[in-house]
């Protein structure tokens, strides 16, 4: 028992010695939740890789911590009344880390690199339209596109829009996925895949004030646990996705304390409209009458999650509350499956990934639905499996194995084209984006449709209010949370943060003088 205790008190005089050494060499470090996949946002689908990146690499316009657009190296913004041309106004007197000028010429080689189709940018998709990108001088960028796209501006804003330097992929080609050259408050200094990537103080960044911290190291560690044992040791100080079941753990602890943000992720299970018991408009109804929402924020979420209230998370440009409100009510769940010919039911399979939360989503789902005598075949997949199943190239409406699916959805633009029209519109059909539902309606596609075709704010949320209204009332999937963003944090620290859209932020992490 001497020993035992001696151990116990050894180990908590090293942590207690590795936080104060954190402090004073203004050091921190992170555990991520997955491994990062690659350092070039513009080439990325993966929200770990937009995280670590915002810290060397820079956005013309960026988000607050409430998804408001807010200036970084562009200072202002102007688009024209049928949003085909949206002019820029660029930072003076900032440099790449490598010394090349950000200047116009800069932001048009990346622009052009991303509406590039030859160059099979993961992001290309979000720049198609771009038909021309003119510098009529040296801090002034005027983008044209090929038609009406009034959502441009937030798009510019997506985390994976940052701006590298020329010089740089001159340089690395294609690895510059391995040597990032950005803009930021930090420079990249090492990566070593599947185990920590380090970066260090710029110190010629363009704002004086930052960085504070002389150096951040990130850490994938996926097991949960894991990764709050960590933070509560004190080898990592910030926690980014931290899950709800743990939460207790720091929030009860007086060196650390949990951050939690509305999130703008929307759940919901998608029902297969190829399937003929999913046409049925009533059968549709009927899931969404008989899942009770309100307890699947408490058994997946821990109550840290609300039921949503539309297609949109609340937090997104131009949500719209639509009524009436989702309810649980299994007799007339029961009354519309026996109107529709399924009294007795039927059988269907689920998907999901095989973490511990999804799972949880599928066991509950499976249980509900058994109230209406639906007998779910719950299939959990290993992430890539899932991933190849439904967006893989060979995917048809025909083929696809699915009866239904649980999935997430986040706007990482934070406006509601990049939510409606991925997830509900015909052209958003997997595997070309989200909308694992096969769901088409033609008013639908003609209301996103108008919204993009004007910059106008009022007319925009007039357009998608109608989109909203007519999803809510098709039901093409069964809504079922809009997840709170929960991080762990060391008390002391400012700036280190969750962001609605599952990235963070850290570019102005500082400890509390």
């Amino acid at each position: 028992m001497k020993l035992l205790k001696t151990a116990l008190f050894s180990a908590t005089i090293m942590a207690s010695s590795f936080g104060a050494y954190q402090a004073q060499a203004a050091e921190m470090s992170i555990a991520l939740n997955q491994i990062i996949q690659g350092l070039n946002p513009q080439d990325s689908n993966y929200n770990v890789d937009y995280a670590v990146a915002n810290g060397f690499y820079e956005r013309l316009i960026a988000f607050d911590g409430d998804m408001k657009l807010k200036p970084q190296l562009a200072t202002s913004w102007e688009g024209n009344d049928d949003a085909t041309a949206f002019t820029l106004h660029l930072r003076e007197g900032v440099k790449f880390q490598d010394g090349t000028d950000f200047n116009a010429a800069a932001v048009k080689f990346n622009i052009d690199r991303l509406a590039d189709p030859s160059l099979n940018l993961k992001k290309h998709s979000l720049f198609k339209l771009v038909e021309s990108v003119e510098t009529p001088d040296e801090h002034t960028v005027v983008i044209k596109l090929s038609k009406p796209f009034g959502a441009m501006i937030n798009t510019l804003a997506h985390p994976s829009v940052v701006m590298e330097s020329p010089a740089a992929i001159e340089k690395y080609g294609k690895d510059i996925a391995k040597h990032p050259v950005g803009t930021g408050p930090f420079k990249f200094e090492e990566w070593v895949p599947g185990e920590k990537l380090v970066v260090v103080k710029n110190e010629n960044y363009w704002d004086p004030e930052w960085p504070k911290l002389d150096k951040v190291t990130f850490f994938p560690v996926a097991e949960n646990g894991t990764r709050v044992s960590m933070l509560m040791s004190d080898e990592v100080q910030f926690v980014p996705i931290l899950p709800a079941e743990l939460m207790k753990r720091v929030d009860g602890s007086d060196d650390y304390e949990v951050l939690e943000k509305p999130g703008i992720s929307v759940w919901v299970m998608a029902m297969n409209m190829m399937r003929e018991q999913f046409k049925d408009a009533r059968v549709r109804e009927a899931f969404n009458l008989a899942v009770d929402q309100k307890a699947f924020t408490q058994v997946v979420y821990g109550g840290h999650a609300i039921v949503p209230d539309a297609p949109l998370a609340p937090a997104t440009q131009f949500h719209e509350t639509q009524s009436p409100a989702l309810s649980t009510d299994i007799a007339k769940a029961k009354e519309l499956m026996k109107e529709a010919g399924y009294e007795d039911g039927f059988e269907v399979n689920l998907w999901a990934r095989n973490n511990s939360t999804e799972v949880r989503m599928l066991q509950f789902l499976k249980q509900q639905l058994s109230q209406i005598n639906v007998n779910v075949t719950i299939v959990p997949l290993e992430g890539a499996t899932r991933a190849e199943k439904l967006f893989g190239a060979s995917l048809t409406p025909e083929t696809a194995e699915f009866d239904m699916v649980i999935g997430g959805w986040s706007p990482s633009t934070g406006d509601a084209d990049w939510h409606l029209r991925p997830v509900y519109s015909t052209e958003g059909w997997i595997p070309n984006m989200y909308n694992e539902a096969f769901y088409s309606n033609p008013d639908v596609d003609k209301a996103i449709q108008d919204a993009l075709e004007t910059a106008d704010p009022e007319k925009r949320a007039a357009a998608y209010a109608t989109a909203q209204k007519q999803i809510w009332k098709d039901k093409p999937v069964v809504w079922l949370a809009v997840d709170n963003a929960l991080a762990g944090r060391k008390k002391g620290i400012t700036g280190a943060f969750p962001m609605p859209d599952g990235t963070m932020q850290y570019a102005h992490a500082a400890y509390e003088e």
